[in-house]
């Protein structure tokens, strides 16, 4: 009867010290899996920060090449109109 009650408390032991150990790894993955998520979640910011400079730079290049901008700043700022007749001019 001793003998049994030595094993069942070595058994109870060795479960609670497993569980306690169990305990551990697992408060130890979420902090690690906590840390990946927010790497991953500043990583995902920069990118969404870098397609926007991305677009507005593409945006302000086409625009450029285009000649747009340049014709609306000559019709706004220097008040440039497009001839509507030819005149001859008198000799």
């Amino acid at each position: 009867m001793l003998r049994l009650i030595k094993i069942s408390w070595l058994i109870n032991s060795i479960l609670v010290i497993f569980l306690v150990l169990l305990s551990l790894l697992t408060i130890n993955w979420h902090h690690e899996m906590y840390l990946l998520y927010k790497a991953e979640k500043q990583a995902l910011d920069n990118q969404k920060i870098i397609n926007a400079i991305n677009r507005q730079l593409k945006v302000e290049y086409s625009e450029l090449l285009s000649g747009m901008d340049i014709y609306n700043k000559s019709k706004e700022i220097l008040l440039m109109d497009s001839p509507t007749k030819i005149e001859k001019m008198p000799l």
